[in-house]
């Protein structure tokens, strides 16, 4: 027995198959593909397939041990199948922890940014690529409440490099600096 054919396929019956449908189903196959009958290269291989799979399904003993092969190889190809999944699920958790990781390396490091000068704070909204920096940033003006910053928060709005949360969080910062050109 070949180790990846499935006799039941090749007759086309169901694997709870009764002896009687098994030999119905070979006894069409050997019409169609008997050399005798068909004169095709390929039909005498597929006669030799298709009495193979008849022996085994026809003997009981060997249909017995056909059945435990299948299942084994079904259930090794699932659990290959769930193993690529799994590598798969802890590729992307990683990547995510990655992306953590760099989110809080980012934060942590803006602790200070209170101490920051108001330079500082507009450049770590204009060019980091980290949008909660940006965000913690911008929370740093607000409570600022520093009005001279409006003309650089207006700038920084227009940039098309900005998302439009961010542009939406940087226009009520504004107004709440009573800035009403918005």
């Amino acid at each position: 027995m070949e180790k990846n054919k499935d006799y039941y396929k090749i007759l086309g019956v169901p694997k709870n198959s009764r002896l009687d449908e098994i030999k119905s189903a070979y006894r069409k196959l050997v019409m169609k593909y008997h050399p005798d009958i068909s004169k095709i290269k390929e039909t005498e291989e597929m006669f030799k397939i298709v009495n193979e799979a008849y022996t085994v399904l026809s003997n009981p003993k060997l249909r017995e041990n056909y059945d435990k092969k299948l299942k084994g190889t079904i259930e090794n190809n699932e659990n290959s199948n769930l193993v690529k999944i799994i590598k798969t699920i802890k590729k992307n958790i990683n990547i995510v922890v990655k992306e953590i990781q760099k989110f809080f390396d980012e934060i942590s490091s803006d602790k200070m940014l209170e101490k920051l000068s108001n330079e500082e704070i507009l450049q770590r909204l204009y060019f980091s690529e980290n949008e909660f920096v940006k965000i913690a940033a911008l929370n740093v003006i607000k409570r600022r409440k520093k009005r001279s910053l409006i003309p650089y928060l207006i700038d920084i709005s227009k940039s098309s490099s900005i998302s439009q949360n961010l542009k939406l969080q940087i226009a009520q910062v504004l107004k709440e600096l009573g800035y009403k050109g918005i």
